[in-house]
Formats: C-alpha cells, sequence, structure tokens
C-alpha cells in the first residue's frame, strides 16, 4: 500500500461523519487549554496532580472569546449590561465569514539556567587509570585535565618573566544556558486553530558565540582578533554555532466540530500518561520533546466520559530530492522511494473526567478515577540510513556493505539516488507499542501508573552482502507516582518508582554514539528498555550522566512542604528527596553489580501567581525561581569489576569520587 494512498485513505476517514461518536460534545481544547490530560495528546491531556488544592474552573482562551456571543435569546452576555444599548437583540449572522473572529494568541517561557557539576566522571577520569580505560563507557563529557594540555599549565618563562604553574586539575564544570520558547495560537474561529513552537536561542550556552570567535574561518574580527578583546556578543550563525537561532519545532492546524469531533493535521506534540514514553516535554525546565508528523480524528462521548483517537505517523521518509540536492531550496521536494518509510498507525482510548466536572468533584471530596490505553504499530521494509559516506562521492559500491564506512549525511551522495539505493538494508522490522496508564485523583492524594511494553522484530546485519540477523525485541517498562497531602495541602508525602528491562547481552546501561548498541554475537533479543528522556526523577545519573532511565530500577521517596502557599498567588516550596537506583541485569552494568548509586536531591522553588496543573492547566503568567542541589554516591555498578580493582591489576587505583551540582532555574511564563 502506497504512501499516497494511506495518506488519502487517512483523510477521508478524517472527514467522515461520526456523530453517533461526538454528538452534542464540546470542542475538545487543545494542548494549551485546561482539560484533564488523559496521557494521550489525541483529544486532550489527562490530570496530574502535581499540585495542592483544585481550583474553581477557569474558561480557555477559547472560551472566552467566544463568551460574549454565548447567549442567543437577545440578551447580553454580561448582566451588568442589561438595560443598556449593548443588550439589544442582535440576528445571528447568516455567512460564516460573517461569524470569525479571529484572535491570536501567544503563550511560552524564558529560562536562564546557571549550573555548576563536579566529578561527574564518577572517578574515571584518573591518568594512574591509562588512556584506554579512561571514560568507563559513561558517556558524561569528561573536563579537559593537566595531562591534555601538554605542559601548558607548568611554570613557564614567557617575555622575559616567570610564569606561575596553572592548576588545570579541577574537576568542575560551570555554565549557563537560556532559551526564549514561543508558543503562538491563531484562531481563526471558534472551532479553527494554528499552533506552532518557535524556539528563540534554545539552551545557548552564556558566552559560546563571542565576539571574534569563528569556526572554520581563519579570518576573525577586526575589533577582537583574539577573544580575550571580545566586547560583545554575536548571533549564533554557522560560522561560530552548530545550532540555529530560531529553530520551528511544530505547527498543526486543529479543526473541531461540535458534533462530529476534532481532526489534528501537522508536525504536533504526542503526550501519554506519565511521559515515559511519548512527552511533549512544555516545561520550563524540560530539554527533550516528542514531536509528530501526524494525521488525526478524535472524538468523545461526554456521557460515558470517553475518548478515542486514531491516527497515522509519518515516522520516517527516507531520502527526498532536497536531500540528494536535487532541488535548489524551492519547489516541492520528492520522497525517493517509499520502501525506505517507516509507518506508523495508532489508537487512544480510555476514560477521563473534563477538568470542570473534574474540578468541582475534587472539591467535593469525591474520587475520580481516569484511564486509557495507547497503541502503536510500526512497520519498515529497507533501511537507508546509512545511504552515504562523510565527504565522499561515492558510496560503498555495488556490495551495499556501509560497515566500513558509517555515513548519515544524505547530502554527501555522489550520484545520488543510485549510491542511496546501493547501502540499502534489508530491515523487515516490525514492532508493537502497548502502553496502560491509570490514575486516581482526590483532594488529599493522587496514584499515577504507566506500564510499556515494546514487541517486535529487526534485521540488525549491516549489510546486505551477510546472513540477516535478525533480534526479537522484548522490552517492558513502567513508572509510578503516589502523593499524600496533609496540613491543609502544605505538606506532601511522595514516592515515585519505575523500572526498565534490561538486556544481558548488552555491555552498558545507555549508548550515544553508536548506531546499535553492541550486543554479543549469540544474541537473539533485545530487551533494553529506555525512558523518554525528560521524564526526569533525579539531577545526575539519570538526568545527567546517563540522560535517560535505562536498564534499570529506582525507588525515590520525598517531602515537600509549602512555606507560602496562595491559590492563584504566591507559592514558596522546599523540596528534598532520595533516589536509590539498581541495573535491572547486572552483567549489563560496567562493574558487573546491579547496585548503581544512591542520590540526594533538595530544591526550594518560587512561582509567583501559581496555578494548579492538577488538571492539565498551563502554568499562569508569572516568575518561577529554584535553587537545586544534588549529589551522588557512586556504587559498584558504576565502577570497576572486583577483579579489576585487586592488588598490582591495571584498575587498583580506582577511587570512586562523588558526584555534586549546583543549578538554579529562572524564569517567565506567560
Amino acid at each position: 500500500m502506497s504512501r499516497l494512498f494511506r495518506s488519502t485513505l487517512a483523510v477521508s476517514l478524517l472527514a467522515f461523519p461520526t456523530g453517533v461518536w461526538a454528538q452534542n460534545q464540546p470542542t475538545p481544547p487543545s494542548e494549551s487549554t485546561p482539560t484533564p490530560r488523559p496521557s494521550t495528546e489525541a483529544p486532550a491531556e489527562a490530570p496530574r496532580a502535581n499540585a495542592p488544592a483544585p481550583e474553581a474552573p477557569r474558561p480557555s482562551s477559547t472560551e472566552a472569546a467566544a463568551a460574549p456571543a454565548a447567549r442567543t435569546d437577545g440578551q447580553s452576555a454580561d448582566p451588568s449590561l442589561t438595560g443598556t444599548s449593548l443588550a439589544r437583540p442582535t440576528p445571528p449572522p447568516s455567512d460564516l465569514l460573517d461569524r470569525i473572529g479571529q484572535s491570536v494568541v501567544l503563550h511560552g517561557n524564558f529560562r536562564v539556567r546557571p549550573e555548576l557539576m563536579n566529578d561527574f566522571s564518577l572517578g574515571w577520569d584518573n591518568p594512574a587509570l591509562g588512556v584506554g580505560l579512561r571514560y568507563g563507557n559513561l558517556p558524561w563529557t569528561r573536563p579537559i585535565r593537566t595531562e591534555d594540555l601538554l605542559g601548558l599549565c607548568n611554570a613557564q618563562s614567557l617575555g622575559g618573566g616567570d610564569r606561575p604553574a596553572i592548576d588545570c586539575s579541577s574537576a568542575t564544570q560551570s555554565m549557563a544556558n537560556l532559551r526564549l520558547r514561543l508558543n503562538p495560537e491563531i484562531h481563526i474561529t471558534d472551532g479553527i486553530s494554528l499552533h506552532t513552537q518557535i524556539d528563540i536561542l534554545d539552551n545557548l550556552v552564556m558566552g559560546s558565540t563571542p565576539q571574534g570567535y569563528f569556526s572554520g574561518n581563519a579570518v576573525g574580527s577586526p575589533w577582537a582578533p583574539l577573544t580575550a578583546f571580545s566586547q560583545t556578543q554575536v548571533t549564533p550563525t554557522p560560522s561560530n554555532s552548530l545550532v540555529p537561532s530560531i529553530s520551528v519545532s511544530r505547527a498543526w492546524a486543529e479543526v473541531t466540530n461540535p458534533t462530529l469531533g476534532q481532526i489534528r493535521f501537522g508536525r504536533m506534540p504526542s503526550q501519554w500518561g506519565l511521559g515515559i514514553l511519548a512527552n511533549a516535554g512544555n516545561g520550563i525546565d524540560s530539554d527533550f520533546q516528542s514531536h509528530v508528523d501526524r494525521l488525526m480524528y478524535a472524538a468523545r462521548i461526554r456521557s460515558l466520559r470517553l475518548f478515542i483517537a486514531g491516527f497515522y505517523d509519518f515516522a520516517s521518509s527516507g531520502a527526498t530530492t532536497q536531500n540528494l540536492r536535487y532541488e535548489a531550496g524551492q519547489g516541492q521536494p520528492i520522497d525517493v522511494t517509499d520502501r525506505d518509510d517507516v509507518n506508523q498507525y495508532g489508537i487512544a482510548v480510555g476514560r477521563r473526567y473534563d477538568a470542570g466536572e473534574a474540578r468541582q468533584r475534587i472539591a467535593r471530596g469525591e474520587t475520580i478515577v481516569n484511564a486509557g490505553f495507547y497503541g502503536l504499530y510500526r512497520t519498515q521494509e529497507l533501511s537507508g540510513e546509512f545511504g552515504c559516506t562523510g565527504g565522499s562521492t561515492t558510496t560503498t559500491g555495488d556490495s551495499g556493505d556501509p560497515a566500513a564506512n558509517d555515513g548519515r549525511d544524505q547530502r554527501t551522495c555522489g550520484n545520488a539516488t543510485r549510491d542511496y539505493a546501493n547501502a540499502f538494508v534489508r530491515r523487515d522490522a516490525w514492532a508493537v507499542v502497548a502502553d496502560g496508564w491509570f490514575q486516581v485523583l482526590n483532594r488529599n492524594f493522587r496514584l499515577e501508573l504507566e506500564v510499556a511494553g515494546i514487541f517486535g522484530s529487526m534485521n540488525t546485519q549491516p549489510g546486505a552482502s551477510g546472513a540477516p540477523r535478525y533480534l526479537d525485541i522484548r522490552q517492558f517498562g513502567g513508572a509510578a507516582e503516589f502523593e499524600y497531602r496533609l496540613l491543609n495541602n502544605r505538606l506532601q508525602l511522595e514516592f515515585r518508582t519505575g523500572f526498565a528491562s534490561g538486556d544481558s547481552d548488552l555491555e552498558g546501561l545507555n549508548f550515544h554514539s553508536t548506531a546499535l548498541a553492541p550486543q554479543r554475537g549469540a544474541a537473539t533479543s533485545n530487551t533494553l528498555f529506555r525512558f523518554h528522556p525528560d521524564y526526569r526523577v533525579d539531577m545526575i545519573l539519570w538526568r545527567q550522566v546517563m540522560r535517560q532511565v535505562s536498564g534499570a530500577y529506582y525507588f525515590r521517596p520525598g517531602v515537600m512542604y509549602a512555606f507560602v502557599n496562595s491559590p492563584r498567588g504566591d507559592r514558596f516550596y522546599g523540596r528534598a528527596s532520595a533516589i536509590y537506583s539498581r541495573a535491572s541485569s547486572f552483567v549489563q552494568t560496567r562493574g558487573n553489580d546491579p547496585d548503581l548509586g544512591i542520590e540526594l536531591n533538595a530544591e526550594v522553588t518560587y512561582v509567583s501567581n501559581h496555578r494548579s496543573t492538577t488538571l492539565g492547566e498551563p502554568p499562569a503568567p508569572g516568575f518561577f525561581a529554584s535553587l537545586q542541589y544534588g549529589v551522588l554516591f557512586p556504587m559498584a555498578g558504576l565502577g570497576p569489576r572486583t577483579d579489576e580493582r585487586a592488588a598490582g591489576a591495571e584498575l587498583a587505583a580506582f577511587d570512586f569520587k562523588t558526584a555534586q551540582t549546583l543549578r538554579a532555574v529562572l524564569g517567565v511564563q506567560f
């Protein structure tokens, strides 16, 4: 079935009347509308109880804009205007164009994050260990040390004067970054809207583009021939940065009919449940996001509090004529072939309360239950991600074996489609993702669970010349969060736990430099489950060193106390937690031991104009400030094996270092 046929069929299904599913239903809100977050980006967001007390319902910006026209009996929507000229009956417009009330709404946030990191190498950055063992299979970027600087830190005689030695042995890295995120919404009518997300200076390290600094260009600035003379920062460009000044990450449309339901199309956020698989990453402290190129239909049965959504995702289309340099920047690029496409079909179905009803029930002391199922089916026949070699005009020849030349840059293809096709691999990949979500909310507590499994198969043989090597995919993971509030919602007891299946055929818990994690030759399955990197459980081990929870389980008890807690006003609170992490498969760790570490985290946070996000409302406009401290005590799984540390062994000098971090977040939300 060609992609064109699939797309046409999807659009036809989206336009098919479905009044039986969504008759007399309100407009399914957009991501920024305050609704319960059902863990699906499909109809709406499901409730998350991360805040103390429920609050009175507030209309969304769309509802507010439509409020004056809500009355049809000839009376003003505002009782205070009754008896004035504004209360005179006005006949409804007969033409759709006369009913359009276009408006633009701008949301987003701005943040600055200073951070100090100390000994994140955990002890592996020790010259006595030898160059080959210095990194210990840990992905952290170690700081430059004395031995890397070829004697530059030693005492020197320069220009007739003595220069004292410099201490370059510090294991501390400090920096600050910033980002401005804009989320414009264009509401064309009450039921038609456009949404985008634009990041400006996304995670720009402050001070990284000084006047006079140019990469790949021998000609510097005449005003700053050396960066020591720099007097200003300049705009990030390809000459001084690999990250553009402005990036557009999302653009999609929502069309809603109260009877027929809602369709969405474009590049949009994907969110489900707690976010261990699909995570929109919209928080002010977020760094990773899930974007999908999707065609989706969503409907709701309000009387039964049910939602259902079906969608098709353009997960990957492979090379296009633009990638292969056939296009000069204008015109419509063409997908070279459908054979290398990754096609994904999905469904989300469940039960959840509308935000307003949920808030009222919680305020009355009732308990509400929300739940849902999220399923995906993904396939790919051929794989072409290694199609071209870096800097070469030809690829791997007729053998099509890119093992010796792992080229990912499709722009380097010489004879374009021929070179791209020569490196194809018979992938025969398929996968089924099943994810269940369950939530219980009450005035005093929240319990939320998400459990996911990934099952499938794929050929991992890198070239077409060798025999296929199929691996079965059997991955399982889950997370749970529990909160209980006391003392008029000022004191909150917390407990979080999670599990990600490991893989005894893998060496290391995480990899960032290879296409596929290296497995033992006899391996027949891949069972390593990885959480979404924006699902955060700590500050050091999983957030920074490993970058995501994978192949491990953890326990995180904690406590939060609000010193100032004014609903819709100032909120100032402190939080402390301890995280104990263990590997799911002990032979996968560097030290062949399940114990990974114990981490202690603490923070104090101030939020002005605080708004509860329990039921999916976005944060209210205001100021956000947080000061955070973390310390990690690494354990045997993150170090050498016992035999490697024996007297006289190569790693006998290994000594664990305690990692620490001090970070701050200063932001404005709007």
